[in-house]
C-alpha cells in the first residue's frame, strides 16, 4: 500500500448525511479531483431515520485539510462533518477464513490469547473474527498466516461513541 508523503496525514472522516442515491460518488469526487488516497470507506445506517455515517480514511496534506473538509460540509445532503487523525485507534472487525485441518488445540489458544471467535463454520472450512485496532489484526494475522490462512479481510471502522455531537446535526 502506498504511503502518504510527509506532508500528507491519515485522517479519518466521519460524514453524517441524508441517505440519497449516489451520495458515496457524490462525496468520493471531491477525493478524487485532488487525487487524495482513500484507504477505507465504510458506510452504515444510523438510528436517525435516512441518515447515514460514512467514516473513511484518506491520506490529505495537513494544509489542505480545513478547506477541504469546509468543502465536503457544502454537499447537499451532509449535515456534519468531522475529522481525527488516524491515531485515534478506531477498530475494525478482521474475518480470518481457515482450512479445517487447522482447527486444533494451538489454535484454540492463539484464538483465546488474542480475543477473537469462532464465528462460523463450513464443511472444509471455518471463520475466525476478531475486533481491535490495525495492531490487533496484524497480530492476530501473523499468528495465522500460513498454508491453513485460505483469506482475510477487513471492515470499514467500528466507532464505540459517536463521532459527531448530537448537538452538531
Amino acid at each position: 500500500m502506498k504511503k502518504p508523503s510527509k506532508h500528507q496525514q491519515t485522517t479519518i472522516f466521519a460524514i453524517y448525511a441524508e441517505d440519497k442515491k449516489g451520495l458515496i460518488g457524490q462525496v468520493l469526487i471531491y477525493f478524487n479531483r485532488k487525487s487524495y488516497e482513500v484507504s477505507t470507506l465504510n458506510v452504515s445506517r444510523t438510528d436517525i431515520s435516512d441518515l447515514v455515517l460514512i467514516t473513511l480514511e484518506a491520506a490529505v496534506p495537513q494544509d489542505d485539510l480545513l478547506p477541504f473538509t469546509e468543502r465536503l460540509k457544502k454537499v447537499i445532503e451532509v449535515y456534519a462533518t468531522t475529522t481525527y487523525d488516524s491515531n485515534y485507534q478506531l477498530k475494525k472487525t478482521g474475518f480470518f477464513r481457515l482450512a479445517m485441518p487447522a482447527l486444533n488445540n494451538d489454535l484454540w489458544q492463539t484464538i483465546s490469547k488474542y480475543g477473537a471467535s469462532l464465528s462460523s463454520m463450513g464443511k472444509d472450512t471455518f471463520m475466525i473474527s476478531k475486533t481491535g485496532i490495525e495492531k490487533d489484526l496484524t497480530e492476530l494475522y501473523n499468528q495465522l498466516e500460513g498454508p491453513h490462512l485460505l483469506g482475510f479481510c477487513k471492515s470499514g471502522l467500528i466507532v464505540e461513541e459517536s463521532l459527531v455531537p448530537f448537538e452538531a446535526l
